[in-house]
């Protein structure tokens, strides 16, 4: 018997904190498909990521969280990343 994980994976979905567009695609046998809209040279090209456990999903919420946090700091500093 399968579990329902997907009130679980909404809980998680909602924890996204970036300006990046994600959507849940499907929840098919516990296996969570996930779609970032991103925009190159004017075209849209959606990026799919695939997520077997609630575990795999809240680490890549927690790591696209951290990038997203990291350039907030960078933008709010005085030194220039690149430089």
């Amino acid at each position: 018997m399968a579990l329902n994980l997907e009130p679980v994976y909404q809980d998680i979905f909602t924890k996204f904190k970036t300006r990046k567009k994600f959507v849940i695609s499907t929840v098919e046998k516990n296996i969570l498909t996930v779609e970032q809209d991103e925009e190159i040279c004017g075209q849209k090209e959606p990026k799919v990521f695939e997520f077997k456990s609630p575990k795999e999903f809240e680490e890549f919420v927690r790591v696209e969280n951290q990038f997203e946090a990291d350039i907030v700091k960078q933008l709010a500093g005085n030194k220039m990343p690149y430089r």
